[in-house]
């Protein structure tokens, strides 16, 4: 009887503790990028600048896993990575980006991440 009950348990911690997040659903509105042409010098690189280009976190000196983030190259060779950091609010550290911020990152991604 005990088997049974411990078995129920796993199988319920299981079944519960696996799940599929869906990103419109976690974060709406950030998905609608048919009013939004982010532009990366006018509207990414501040993002950038301002809040992951900085002392200790993704500067010209940066030596963590992410590297520096000071030219569109390597923004762009992590584009992926930084739109799924700041929508899961892993990034940026100690602080958050505004709903406005991550649909600017999110849809610049989502265009392709173009240079303009």
């Amino acid at each position: 009887m005990i088997r049974k009950i411990i078995s129920t348990m796993i199988l319920a911690a299981v079944l519960t503790g696996c799940y599929y997040d869906k990103e419109e659903l976690l974060y709406p509105g950030t998905n609608d990028c048919s009013t939004m042409n982010p532009s990366f010098s006018a509207h990414v690189m501040p993002i950038i600048q301002t809040r992951c280009a900085i002392a200790g976190c993704h500067d010209a000196t940066s030596g963590n896993k992410g590297g520096p983030f000071v030219n569109y190259t390597q923004v762009k060779d992590k584009a992926s990575t930084i739109k799924s950091q700041v929508l899961s609010g892993a990034m940026p550290q100690g602080s958050s980006l505004t709903a406005a911020q991550i649909q600017v990152i999110s849809c610049w991604v989502n265009s392709g991440a173009v240079n303009n």
